[in-house]
């Protein structure tokens, strides 16, 4: 064998080495960015069991509060039907004198 193919042994071996040591690293890579897209995809997950429990609580508040207004509603009426009461009871006293 001459030298030049002894140094084109070698270049071919070192070529081969880093190509190896790329691939490794790369594979590592591969391994943590799995893991990552794993974790993102069990996080998402969460997130969308919490924005489905928050729209059924958010919808609960909804119908809580309608019922509330109604019920300020017919008390503001309950009032105003007492206050209108009260005055024709005044009106028929003046009026029985």
């Amino acid at each position: 064998m001459t030298e030049e193919d002894h140094l084109l042994i070698n270049d071919l071996k070192r070529n081969t080495q880093q190509l190896f040591e790329k691939y490794i690293a790369l594979e590592q890579k591969n391994v943590l960015l799995s893991k990552q897209v794993e974790s993102l995809e069990n996080e998402l997950e969460l997130l969308e069991h919490e924005k489905i429990e928050l729209g059924r609580n958010y919808e609960q508040l909804k119908v809580a509060n309608r019922i509330l207004s109604a019920n300020d509603e017919n008390g503001e009426a309950k009032q105003k039907i007492d206050v209108l009461i009260r005055e024709i009871d005044k009106c028929i006293a003046l009026l029985n004198k």
